[in-house]
């Protein structure tokens, strides 16, 4: 089903070696917005961009991740 979302991203939770790191993310960039990840050391900015990305090491244990109405295929 296609969306005019650019990027939605529901429940997302990611581990790195066994270590939860994302823990329930939701949120939605519709077309024409601009958002900025700002956050502390280690509150799972570089997490987020390297599962993105599809990093083998950044491990998808729940959730879903859907880019121009497509799911996103996650390292499960």
């Amino acid at each position: 089903m296609k969306t005019n979302h650019i990027l939605e991203i529901k429940n997302l939770q990611v581990k790195v070696e066994d270590k939860l790191v994302i823990s329930d993310l939701n949120f939605t960039i519709n077309p024409g917005e601009i958002h900025v990840i700002m956050g502390p050391n280690g509150s799972g900015k570089s997490t987020l961009a390297n599962t993105l990305a599809r990093h083998p090491n950044y491990a998808v244990t729940n959730g879903q991740i859907n880019f121009m109405g497509e799911e996103v295929g996650l390292n499960r």
